[in-house]
């Protein structure tokens, strides 16, 4: 085992990912259980830490006990004969090997249109769309690549290729890693949003576009925002841009944009983010509806992560975190003290 001292400031991810600590959860001893109660007791101010890590561990290992290895792998070898046009990108390994097995067979039935995933098009128009819960990825003729977030909404020209600016509009979420084109046919690449535009020419960003509010984190490259009534905003990698009922508040010192990305790799990662955007993520992203009874709490800020796939594990981690009683009936979740 690692000396004691490695755990005094790790965090929630990371501990998740200790195979000691996944040991520890899953196959219990006398000795493991005697370091880690050291670990309590020398760094009282990890135990958040440590019980969040413990549902995140606990709530994967019910999800990989509830389906017959067998028959995922058995599924996804045979939607690999499938010669799908479009794939999802490659994912990084935050947990165990067989948990992204299942992630790449679930990933492969909702590229394949079996859980809702919906593609139109008429003479003018090219839409895709994404239901509650699900991820897919686009591929654009330009070569660009966007992914779209749950319960989102991605609409082009059905000429797109033959226009003077490459235009897209966006409803809900997506990661946008945008194509240069070779000198000479360079096009600029826009994204109307309900607020404004994002102009680019190549380079990796993300949108969120919900209700009054959006948001623009940009991972690589240089963009530039342009607002009604407002100056242009050119951004470099790390900023972050949100505007609100056309307000404009710009964080000029740098964010760790992966964190805002991660939901490509299968996370729900929430880094001091109030409890009640956090119920308007999930209602919006999952068709949920969430309450929290003691509306004083919706202020408060919340750091955790849970699988994309598995909302309710997160808010099990809220209610931890907060001593709350969480209950559930149909689609109606509610916490309370």
């Amino acid at each position: 085992m690692k000396p004691l001292e490695y755990y005094a400031t790790i965090d929630t991810i990371e501990l998740a990912r200790d195979p000691d600590f996944r040991m520890w959860i899953l196959q219990p001893t006398s000795e493991r259980n005697r370091f880690w109660d050291s670990v309590k007791t020398l760094y009282p101010h990890q135990q958040g830490t440590m019980e969040q890590a413990r549902l995140l561990v606990a709530g994967l290992e019910a999800t990989w006990q509830e389906i017959p290895e067998t028959a995922v792998m058995a599924s996804f070898q045979q939607l690999q004969k499938k010669q799908l046009e479009q794939q999802p990108e490659p994912r990084r390994l935050f947990f165990s090997p067989r948990f992204f097995r299942y992630a790449a067979a679930v990933t492969c039935l909702l590229m394949a249109g079996l859980a809702g995933w919906f593609y139109q098009r008429t003479d003018s128009v090219l839409e895709y769309k994404t239901a509650y819960g699900q991820i897919q990825t686009v591929s654009l003729p330009d070569g660009s690549v966007v992914t779209l977030n749950a319960n989102s909404v991605l609409q082009m020209a059905g000429d797109w290729e033959t226009q003077e600016r490459r235009e897209v509009r966006l409803t809900g979420e997506a990661f946008f890693d945008v194509s240069k084109k070779p000198q000479g046919r360079r096009k600029p690449f826009v994204v109307h949003t309900g607020m404004g535009d994002v102009v680019v020419l190549g380079t990796r960003f993300n949108v969120n576009t919900r209700h009054t509010h959006t948001q623009v984190v940009l991972q690589e490259g240089k963009v530039k925002v342009a607002l009604p009534k407002h100056p242009d905003v050119l951004m470099q990698p790390g900023d972050l841009l949100e505007t609100t009922n056309g307000k404009t508040a710009i964080r000029r010192a740098k964010v760790d944009a992966n964190r805002y990305v991660a939901w490509r790799e299968n996370l729900l990662v929430m880094e001091d983010v109030p409890l009640g955007e956090i119920v308007e993520r999930l209602n919006d992203q999952y068709g949920l509806t969430v309450l929290i009874t003691n509306k004083k709490l919706l202020t408060e800020s919340f750091t955790g992560s849970a699988p994309v796939d598995q909302p309710e594990l997160l808010l099990r981690l809220v209610a931890a975190t907060f001593r709350l009683k969480m209950s559930k009936k149909e689609n109606q979740i509610v916490l309370s003290n």
